[in-house]
């Protein structure tokens, strides 16, 4: 028995002194604590949606645990695999001695040891491509809004673009 686990029905007629467990007043008792009752039994299903967010974080394993429970509970199919995001090149001072080589007009001393190297910001980085892929059959039924705002409320902040895929 839990530490939550409380039995109102046998509370209700222990703490009743016996000159007063009668029918009459054990009814008005019931009537009286089922709000209680009621509130217990909500309390005790926000209790167990809260241990089970907290136990789940933003690890892949965890994240599958949660898509295959509550999209796929019978087979466990779906699955997420590393996208295709390569990180963007980045350029560095001259004491960090990791120099690239961008084309320009002052660098042409530098043309036979290396080979150009594009710049991009950001935002065009983040075209490249996904940082992860879920992977769902297609025997399964789902929602894809509803999948990737269980995705987005569990996943890493800034782990990037990622994609539903079926196969």
């Amino acid at each position: 028995m839990g530490f939550f686990d409380i039995n109102y029905d046998s509370l209700r007629t222990q703490l009743l002194p016996v000159r007063l467990r009668n029918n009459k007043m054990k009814a008005w008792l019931r009537c009286l604590i089922a709000p209680i009752k009621w509130l217990h039994v909500k309390f005790l299903g926000l209790r167990n949606n809260d241990v089970y967010t907290l136990a789940h974080t933003g690890q892949v394993v965890y994240l599958e645990a949660v898509l295959n429970d509550t999209f796929d509970p019978v087979a466990r199919g779906i699955m997420i695999v590393d996208g295709s995001y390569e990180d963007p090149i980045f350029t560095y001072t001259i004491p960090e001695t990791a120099p690239h080589w961008l084309g320009l007009v002052g660098e042409t001393g530098m043309a036979g040891f290396v080979t150009p190297v594009s710049l991009y910001t950001t935002a065009e980085t983040a075209l490249l491509g996904d940082a992860f892929v879920v992977r769902v059959p297609s025997a399964v039924v789902f929602d894809e809004s509803r999948m990737r705002a269980l995705v987005n409320r569990y996943r890493i902040a800034g782990k990037g673009v990622y994609s539903i895929v079926v196969y």
